[in-house]
């Protein structure tokens, strides 16, 4: 009778202990939601006839479901403009993320407002600024790295200004940087 009795207090002991153990890693226990703001340096190939404009980019992605979120991008290409014509833009969208171990792959589709900016009005008769509509899709590769870090390995975006001018615009802008994990 006492070694039935040892055993279910040693049986019960080990069972109580058991939530201790942390046998259930803290990401897969913890919800899909989380909130990811960064920066970044950008490269831009505008078609109005100057090589590649250059800036930086401020974004946020926020993961609402499995797979679905939601992101918000503002461009500022004015930094180096070898024409004195630059690009900003600012729009928001849905996302659409895999993740593969700590690589996230995405792709979005993004509208808002870009501004056309005639940095030198002298050196580019007539040209002017301007403010248009546009829309985006892109996509890239983040890298997920410890202390809530990420690294955005790249970001690439093809944008339409459909009413800008007369024909439109459609630059192409690709951006490297990093982000804090909230």
């Amino acid at each position: 009778m006492l070694k039935t009795l040892i055993r279910l207090g040693v049986l019960a002991g080990a069972l109580s202990l058991a939530s201790t153990a942390h046998g259930q890693a803290l990401p897969t226990a913890t919800g899909v939601r989380h909130l990811e703001i960064g920066a970044g340096a950008t490269l831009g190939k505008p078609d109005f006839g100057q090589d590649w404009i250059g800036g930086i980019s401020a974004f946020a992605d926020y993961n609402l479901w499995s797979h679905i979120g939601v992101e918000a991008d503002a461009h500022i290409l004015t930094l180096h403009t070898p024409q004195d014509l630059g690009e900003n833009t600012y729009e928001a969208g849905p996302r659409v993320y895999w993740r593969k171990g700590r690589f996230t792959f995405y792709g979005k589709a993004l509208i808002g407002y870009g501004n056309f900016i005639v940095q030198e009005i002298q050196d580019n008769p007539g040209k002017f600024n301007a403010t248009s509509f546009m829309y985006s899709v892109g996509g890239g590769a983040d890298i997920d790295l410890p202390h809530h870090l990420t690294i955005r390995a790249f970001d690439f975006e093809y944008q339409e200004w459909p009413n800008f001018a007369n024909d439109g615009l459609s630059p192409a802008i690709g951006t490297v940087g990093a982000a804090y994990r909230f």
